[in-house]
């Protein structure tokens, strides 16, 4: 009887930390190369993603399409105006960042988003081959439909770390 209670206390303790805690994340396609890669395995954690902040990488319910999980970049934020035009990504005006991305990108997609408050503008950052905010029928994901926050590649080992844009530029995803 006590080895049962202490299989069923291991096997719920796994299942509090990760449902509540943590998420492990495979990557199906490589809409966000060089950041992660087709195959990439990813730990997200989901306290904390009530500070969503532009750039972390996120993992929401799909908003078109089947129930499933998908892990883009946050671009936008509530209430901003965001435009993509001739390669290149702007918030109200300001030029974002784009060093994390896998090549420079076409103007597919290019057009001006106003980010609803309490949603996001999500991109992939292989932005030529990423079915994203530009192109889903209900552009804007709601923060209520974010589960966590991608912060470690656990596997390959070869490729294991957190990811921040300082590690993306070592692992050699800068663009020069």
């Amino acid at each position: 009887m006590k080895k049962l209670y202490r299989y069923v206390l291991f096997w719920v303790a796994v299942w509090l930390v990760f449902n509540c805690l943590f998420m492990v994340v495979f990557i199906p396609s490589g809409s966000m190369k060089n950041t992660l890669n087709e195959f990439d395995c990813v730990l997200a954690v989901r306290y904390g993603k009530e500070e969503i902040e532009r750039y972390d990488i996120v993992v929401f319910h799909s908003i078109d399409g089947p129930d499933r999980y998908m892990i883009k970049r946050v671009i936008g934020l509530g209430g901003e105006t965001i435009e993509v035009k001739n390669g290149s990504v702007y918030a109200d005006g300001v030029k974002l960042r784009d060093d994390f991305i896998l090549e420079k990108m076409n103007s597919d997609g290019d057009g001006t988003y106003e980010v609803p408050e309490g949603c996001c503008f999500v991109m992939g950052d292989n932005r030529n081959e990423s079915y994203d905010s530009r192109y889903w029928n209900n552009k804007y994901v709601p923060l209520e439909k974010i589960e966590a926050k991608a912060e470690l590649i656990f596997f390959p080992l070869s490729d294991m770390g957190f990811l921040r844009t300082e590690n993306m530029m070592e692992r050699g995803m800068d663009n020069e």
